[in-house]
């Protein structure tokens, strides 16, 4: 690791200490993880840097699609998808689920982070996501959470009533 440093979930900060990293750090860097949405940030820091973009990782957000799709020679991503979409979608449906009397198995559900491979970017990226698209967030391909994978969690598990992930809102939709 060469540095760690906190950009706050801001963008301002985030360019800012990864602009004063990069000057201050001669050797190549090959990799940048970033725990939140700030992956677009951190490749315009590398560019305005005349720097080589590393591998960013992180999750994926709107902002970081269009900029990928934008750049798509330069910018290498790979990381997960912690989306509103799908997270509230399986809060939602795990408290239909108790209040239905399924009985929870467990007090922790662990659900997994749908996986952003760099060569399936375009299966994530719609028109509406540009390097400005900051508020919007992809909705992954697949269901993270399908009904079978909840099922296991639960003692007397039952089709969550009236629920198609297939029919997740569009991104971009007005």
């Amino acid at each position: 690791m060469i540095r760690d440093v906190n950009g706050n979930w801001s963008p301002n900060v985030t360019k800012t200490v990864t602009l004063q990293v990069l000057a201050t750090t001669p050797q190549p860097i090959a990799g940048v993880w970033t725990s939140g949405s700030e992956s677009r940030i951190v490749a315009e820091a590398f560019q305005q840097a005349g720097r080589p973009i590393p591998v960013v990782s992180g999750s994926i957000s709107g902002d970081a699609l269009g900029f990928w799709k934008d750049n798509q020679e330069t910018f290498r991503f790979t990381g997960g998808a912690l989306m509103p979409s799908w997270t509230a979608q399986t809060l939602f449906r795990v408290g239909v689920r108790v209040l239905e009397g399924q009985q929870p198995k467990l007090n922790i559900l662990m659900i997994p982070v749908p996986a952003v491979k760099p060569d399936e970017l375009g299966k994530w990226h719609r028109d509406c996501m540009t390097k400005d698209a900051v508020s919007v967030f992809p909705v992954a391909p697949q269901d993270p959470m399908p009904e079978a994978l909840m099922d296991a969690y639960f003692a007397k598990p039952a089709h969550t009533a009236l629920f198609d992930y297939a029919q997740t809102p569009d991104p971009c939709a007005k």
